[in-house]
């Protein structure tokens, strides 16, 4: 039991310093030191030294020699690749169990979507909302690894948000049109129009963040 809770608690330390990163209490570049994190959340240097490794792992930190841990600058070649494979994942998965979704899945969907348009600018939720509603699709394959290799792609939407200007309720605002196309698509059973949705979904994402950033298509291969 005392190992199921220290894995437990070195995933809330994750929550926490993830979520600092995503509401830019933590900003790309700055220094995150384990002696305030652990007089912050009142837990020993241990677990927070476990959840910076697992968020290493992830791309949203990197370590330095001799300087510590500090925010990643992650640019928008890095959100490209992350979902260029996301969708590609999302696609395989479709194509495995030939787009057909039950009742009771959509309905999941529905509710998912529901929340998030009742959402003005809590990103932390809307975070929680995308993760469900496309772990609806990914985890419909049953390919545990195939859900692995995705899972571990979820920090991408932090990511996003590091790398956009648009104000957090704008983006926030979107999500409910964005991802009703992809649930509307669901309905129809149609394994090609489901693939190219998803495909569109995530890399419409990258082309609007290319125009803020006035970037040019030659760079990116959509």
């Amino acid at each position: 039991m005392g190992k199921i809770h220290h894995q437990t608690l070195r995933e809330r330390v994750e929550e926490e310093i993830r979520a600092k990163i995503v509401n830019q209490e933590l900003l790309p570049g700055m220094r995150i030191v384990e002696q305030d994190i652990s007089e912050e959340l009142g837990v020993s240097r241990g677990p927070i030294r476990e959840a910076l490794r697992q968020l290493e792992q992830e791309g949203m930190i990197e370590y330095t020699r001799n300087v510590g841990c500090s925010v990643r600058k992650n640019t928008l070649e890095d959100l490209y690749e992350i979902y260029m494979l996301r969708s590609t994942y999302e696609i395989l998965a479709v194509r495995a169990f030939g787009g057909k979704f039950t009742e009771q899945e959509l309905k999941q969907m529905d509710q998912i979507l529901e929340q998030m348009g009742q959402l003005e600018d809590d990103y932390g939720s809307l975070d929680c909302c995308d993760y469900e509603l496309h772990r609806i699709i990914i985890e419909k394959s049953g390919f545990e690894r195939l859900i692995k290799a995705w899972s571990d792609l979820n920090y991408g939407n932090a990511i996003r948000f590091c790398t956009t200007e648009a104000r957090r309720k704008d983006i926030v605002k979107r999500q409910y049109s964005v991802h009703k196309v992809i649930v509307d698509v669901c309905r129809t059973g149609d394994v090609e129009k489901i693939c190219e949705a998803l495909n569109q979904h995530y890399m419409s994402t990258v082309k609007r963040l290319m125009e803020e950033q006035n970037i040019s298509d030659s760079r990116f291969r959509f």
